[in-house]
């Protein structure tokens, strides 16, 4: 009875150290964390705006802070967000949310970020994070700029997937792209292209990584100098 009762107390403590104190919503609907939203770089020639709400889950006061991380951009490209104040930097200033705080997308703390630049590709980072415990609370979700048409984007997300993720020498990529002329990119951190290979508009791939590095890449459908959807792939 008592190593049942140690080992349900071993669990909750689990599920509350992995509990996120923030959670992010996006045009009414709940996001996941490491989700991608997916937006256009181009807007009749004007800034392209997303807002996001948020909530603290929390019975308590936090202090939080947003980063930026940019995975790769057009060099004339300007990625710049707001909340409260606006950042043209990587990180903003500590904020503080009461207990079970939500923030509508339509209030002045919403998170709005904002692309300006041409009509190109681009990879960007947000991440929401307590400042008392960065490393274990922490919500992000990526902005893909840049969306080709023909497929829908909700059948393009399905579609798109790489198993087995993480991989280690080969990995398996299925796709749907919105045209003939489509090709499936690799990227590394930086940005980088490190595979590129002409694909149909569906199928599947197979992929060796023997040549690349262990770490993080982002693989996805390029149309038209477009990325139409970009997914993360982990090589060990």
């Amino acid at each position: 009875m008592m190593k049942k009762i140690f080992t349900l107390v071993l669990v909750m403590a689990a599920v509350l150290v992995n509990a996120q104190s923030i959670k992010v919503f996006y045009q009414g609907s709940e996001l996941n964390s490491q989700d991608t939203v997916f937006l256009p770089s181009n807007n009749n020639g004007e800034d392209v705006d997303a807002f996001f709400g948020y909530q603290n889950t929390t019975n308590d006061d936090i202090s939080y802070k947003v980063r930026k991380e940019v995975i790769f951009k057009d060099e004339d490209a300007d990625m710049m967000f707001c909340i409260g104040n606006c950042y043209i930097g990587n990180e903003s200033a500590e904020l503080m949310m009461e207990p079970n705080q939500s923030v509508s997308d339509q209030d002045p703390l919403a998170l709005h970020i904002i692309y300006s630049g041409p009509d190109s590709p681009a990879f960007v980072k947000y991440t929401l994070f307590r400042t008392d415990t960065e490393t274990e609370d922490a919500f992000s979700f990526y902005a893909a700029y840049g969306t080709a048409t023909g497929v829908r984007e909700a059948d393009m997300v399905k579609s798109l997937r790489a198993y087995p993720n993480p991989a280690v020498r080969n990995v398996t990529i299925e796709y749907t792209a919105p045209a003939n002329n489509a090709s499936l990119v690799i990227k590394n951190l930086t940005g980088r292209e490190v595979y590129r290979v002409s694909v149909g508009t569906a199928g599947a791939k197979q992929v060796d990584l023997t040549s690349m590095s262990p770490g993080v890449y982002f693989y996805g459908i390029e149309a038209d100098g477009k990325m139409v959807c970009t997914k993360k792939l982990l090589i060990k």
